[in-house]
């Protein structure tokens, strides 16, 4: 009975010891799925199978495979992919060209059953022949416009010939861009990436795609300086369509289209109307102020609407609300203007001058002297421009007298009076020698690559940026190939490449009071 109890004993105490470390089953497994054997073995020659199968080292399940599994050079039937046990069983249903590389990139298409952890890739090669293809062609696709990596995934295609329509070779990018074609044969390949969104190995004319005219060897090893780099960008396939035409208010309509108008007519009520200075929205004025409802006719480039609108109050709690008058005048300048910024007044309908002296009141209020100075009306009547000078970092109050100007309907403006402190500004003066051959567009961007102001050069000149914070900023040289003033994207079904874009070296540190003057050769890469 003791050796009973012993035994007992020490059974519980080995069971204890067992157990000791992850009482809750243990860590979560981050690791993906591996590889541990194949049939036939990977890298084979002379292969006559009509499957093969990849074990893994747990249960797996397939993402997509139809998408995700890219075969090189690709067959003309799709082969059917499926789990089996603890592996993944590849079905062929093409016969195989003789003397033949082919290989399986699995691209994210296996995952462990448990966790759902994703093997990033994974490649199954063999030969139909004696030897194996083991050359090789790298390459990056970039932004055209900002020259980063495309951070989406593309196709890439690579063809022996450049009127061929089926890819020799395909691969895919990851997200920095870098794509690679492994075990593939001797020669020269021409290459192109593109959207593939159908999956049809065909490039699209709506996809974006990169490409360029020349060809790329295969070799053994892959230097820097043999690597493809291509330039991708969507082409602007949109059509120009009205986006949104309604009713604001009594008389007043606002039209919005997906493109800017270039040449709008507008018939049907009496009325003035006034394109925004990217010409995609129109503010439209009916000469009858309380005009509810209306019919007109838009016609432009790409346009011919017939527009039956309706003037809908709001409603607010199951009511609705009397129409808000918005003050016919307000200040566009405020203590963010640079010190010899124009101070500019809008109004929310074109305006025309009274007869009084269009003068404004500006009083300096460190001493509270008074002066005056004259108001020059815009040709459009929504804007006014103060004509004054002031400086940086004094305080200033700026009074408008009523009935300076009157609107369409006869209305009287009400007085206005408001603060500024106008602030110093950095000004940036470019000396720009253009060896490209074409008109430039330089652009001037922040820290986030956005674009803060920009202007046109057709040959080598001066350019000067105003009003600029202080801050850190790149310069951008778009090489405006077709003259129109912006950057023009890639088209593939013109074969016309994106206009090339060109960053220049230095970042500018701009400060307060600065005028930072810069010279800049800009020569193409072409």
């Amino acid at each position: 009975m003791k050796k009973i109890l012993l035994l007992l004993s020490a059974t519980i105490l080995i069971s204890a010891c067992a157990r000791q470390g992850y009482p809750s089953g243990g860590p979560t497994d981050v690791a993906p799925p591996v590889a541990v054997g194949c049939k036939p073995a990977n890298e084979s020659r002379h292969f006559n199978a009509r499957k093969f199968y990849v074990e893994f080292d747990e249960y797996v399940v397939l993402k997509s495979a139809e998408q995700n599994v890219l075969v090189s050079p690709p067959l003309k039937n799709k082969p059917e992919y499926s789990v089996k046990g603890k592996g993944v069983q590849v079905t062929l249903n093409d016969i195989l060209q003789e003397n033949t590389t082919y290989l399986f990139q699995f691209k994210e298409a296996i995952a462990d059953y448990t966790e759902g952890n994703v093997l990033p890739t994974y490649e199954y090669v063999f030969s139909t022949g004696d030897d194996m293809d083991t050359m090789m062609i790298a390459g990056r696709v970039l932004d055209a416009r900002t020259d980063k990596p495309w951070s989406e995934i593309l196709t890439v295609a690579a063809y022996r010939n450049v009127e061929d329509t089926v890819p020799a070779l395909v691969t895919r990018t990851d997200k920095n861009g870098n794509f690679a074609f492994h075990y593939i044969p001797q020669g020269s390949f021409h290459i192109v990436a593109f959207e593939d969104k159908n999956r049809d190995l065909q490039v699209d004319s709506t996809e974006a795609a990169a490409w360029d005219d020349l060809t790329y060897n295969a070799a053994d090893s892959i230097d820097s300086t043999a690597m493809a780099h291509l330039r991708v960008s969507a082409p602007d396939r949109s059509r120009q369509r009205l986006l949104k035409a309604e009713f604001t208010a009594r008389g007043r309509i606002s039209i919005i289209t997906l493109k800017p108008m270039q040449h709008p007519q507008l018939t049907g009520e009496p009325l003035e109307w006034r394109l925004n200075t990217k010409g995609d929205s129109m503010s439209v004025w009916c000469l009858n102020e309380s005009c509810d409802s209306t019919v007109l006719i838009l016609t432009d480039e790409g346009l011919n609407d017939t527009l039956k609108l309706r003037y809908r109050a709001p409603v607010r709690k199951g009511r609705r609300t009397t129409q808000q008058q918005e003050p016919l005048i307000k200040a566009l300048c405020s203590g963010s203007n640079a010190y010899y910024d124009d101070l500019r007044l809008g109004f929310t309908m074109p305006v025309k001058a009274t007869g009084n002296p269009m003068q404004a009141e500006v009083m300096a209020l460190k001493d509270s002297s008074v002066s005056f100075c004259p108001i020059l009306l815009d040709s459009n009547g929504l804007q006014a421009r103060l004509n004054t000078k002031l400086h940086s970092g004094e305080n200033y109050r700026i009074r408008l007298a009523d009935s300076l100007f009157t609107d369409l309907y006869g209305h009287p403006s009400d007085s206005l009076l408001f603060n500024l402190t106008p602030k110093d500004y950095g000004i940036l003066t470019l000396h720009i020698d253009n060896k490209t051959g074409y008109p430039l567009v330089i652009e001037v961007l922040d820290s986030r690559d956005t674009i803060i102001q920009y202007k046109p050069i057709r040959t080598s000149g001066s350019l000067k940026f105003l009003h600029l914070p202080a801050a850190e900023y790149r310069l951008r040289a778009v090489v405006d190939c077709d003259g129109n003033g912006r950057w023009t994207t890639g088209d593939w079904l013109s074969r016309r490449q994106p206009e090339e874009c060109i960053l220049y070296e230095k970042k500018l540190q701009l400060r307060e009071k600065w005028e930072l003057e810069e010279r800049w050769t800009v020569t193409t890469d072409k």
